[in-house]
């Protein structure tokens, strides 16, 4: 007698479907052993993350992706009418909301937009067809949208170099980042054996805005090898000041000023400028074109009073005149120009990386600038506004660097502009333009330049015997 089998107890899982399932699991098990194989060969954490084959790499997975998820669409028309006009949806709810927040860097690439889109659609495509798909579909999917997103913030790092290693974009935010109690065994060991520490060390302090209406996020600070001497000696400051969308750890996170003036003070028996790294905006797309403000606080004072108080009681910096220096990026280097224009017996020097010619809020005109940051008064604005001030004064005793990519329209226009009126009016000048845009590399690149400079003007180290820069004395 023959057995039939009841069509309906049958197992349902077709050939097909089974050949998916063994095609998705050998992919899972083949990127596994790869991923193994570069972990076991490289230091993953030095992998860079803005050049080299790991961004072309990205690039192409995505694409192809993209392509097998709306491949594996099941029913073509029906999916691609209703998922487009969600897609659609997605990025103007999207697009809105990055405006409103500000969320998305001026000089932001194009491309950056492209993937956002690519991400919205195979969203409504997957939102589409969600109900009918079958598992590896799905997962292919939504493999799709994630790989197209983190395209978008890798067309974003590969412009500005925000995070230059994979270590630097999971969190480490200096080479030798350590907290207090770490700070006083190492002067404690300095104070038993007489013997310096082979590297510098960086903190993240708080240095609060009492009374000032303003709420700073952790300040960085970065003391040399001579810092932890027995003598305890009283060393010069450079303030350096991040730019907007940022805060204070782009400066070791993303530029390296730590290893930078580490490799400086290597030169001089351990001496080097103690660095502070304060926040200027108290959040990450804040812009306060460091002015007192309603909107923001009073930010110039907590920068040119409150910050120097603070170093010279809790790090023995130097209290003389003409011990205390200031350097910034983008908005920052601004800051540093502005800044010093103002407070002239407070800074000897100033370095200008990439800044703008005048005070910019966000993308905002002039006229709508005078009225967020300045309460509508046009004389404030000018008293804050460089080219008016180096048009109006004479200064002596004063310093200027100015530095901007030769790729970076704007910024060398500003340079070009303001270096002029500034040895005009009698403050001695440098002006480097190297290749270069605007992003963390160039300003690495720029404080390596200039730092050998800065610590000469403020008789920390001799003057050095050349510098990449052309300089000129002030006009007296």
């Amino acid at each position: 007698m023959s057995t039939q089998t009841d069509p309906a107890t049958q197992q349902t899982t077709s050939p097909s479907k089974s050949r998916h399932w063994v095609l998705a699991v050998c992919a899972v098990v083949a990127v596994a052993v790869a991923v193994a194989v570069v972990a076991a060969t490289v230091n993953v954490g030095s992998i860079s993350i803005v050049s080299g084959w790991l961004p072309v790499a990205l690039f192409w997975v995505t694409v192809a992706v993209c392509v097998i998820a709306v491949v594996l669409r099941r029913d073509v028309l029906r999916e691609f009418a209703i998922g487009i006009p969600i897609g659609i949806v997605f990025i103007v709810l999207l697009f809105v909301g990055l405006h409103v927040t500000q969320a998305i860097p001026v000089g932001a690439p194009r491309s950056l937009y492209v993937w956002l889109s690519v991400a919205c659609l195979m969203a409504g495509l997957v939102v589409a067809g969600w109900h009918r798909a079958h598992w590896p579909r799905r997962l292919a999917g939504v493999a799709a949208v994630v790989l197209a997103i983190v395209s978008a913030g890798s067309a974003v790092n590969q412009t500005f170099s925000y995070y230059p290693t994979f270590d630097r974009l999971f969190g480490k935010s200096a080479n030798h980042f350590i907290d207090n109690q770490q700070l006083n065994a190492i002067r404690a060991q300095v104070a038993k054996t007489g013997q310096l520490p082979d590297h510098g060390a960086t903190l993240a302090v708080a240095i609060p805005g009492q009374d000032l209406k303003f709420t700073p996020r952790p300040a960085y600070v970065w003391v040399p090898p001579a810092w932890f001497a027995r003598n305890r000696p009283q060393l010069p400051v450079i303030e350096l000041l991040h730019g907007t969308p940022g805060d204070p750890s782009n400066w070791t996170q993303s530029s390296f000023a730590d290893a930078t003036s580490l490799a400086f003070a290597e030169q001089h028996h351990g001496m080097a400028p103690i660095l502070v790294m304060p926040d200027i905006n108290g959040s990450w797309g804040g812009d306060s074109e460091c002015v007192n403000s309603t909107m923001y606080g009073d930010v110039e004072t907590y920068l040119t009073k409150t910050v120097p108080a603070f170093m010279q009681k809790n790090f023995n910096a130097g209290t003389a005149q003409g011990s205390i220096a200031i350097a910034g990026l983008s908005e920052g280097g601004l800051c540093a120009t502005t800044l010093t224009l103002n407070n002239p017996k407070e800074y000897v020097a100033f370095g200008n990386y990439s800044g703008n010619g005048s005070p910019t809020y966000q993308d905002d005109n002039q006229a709508q600038t005078i009225q967020a940051l300045f309460g509508g008064s046009e004389a404030s604005y000018n008293a804050h506004n460089p080219p008016y001030i180096l048009k109006q004064q004479r200064f002596t005793g004063i310093s200027g660097w100015f530095e901007a990519g030769a790729q970076d329209a704007e910024s060398l226009q500003a340079a070009h502009t303001l270096q002029p009126l500034a040895a005009n009016a009698g403050i001695d000048t440098c002006i480097a333009t190297p290749p270069g845009s605007h992003n963390f590399a160039f300003w690495t690149q720029a404080f390596k330049d200039s730092l050998p400079w800065l610590s000469w003007k403020l008789k920390l180290t001799p003057q050095p015997t050349s510098v990449p820069a052309q300089c000129t004395p002030g006009q007296k």
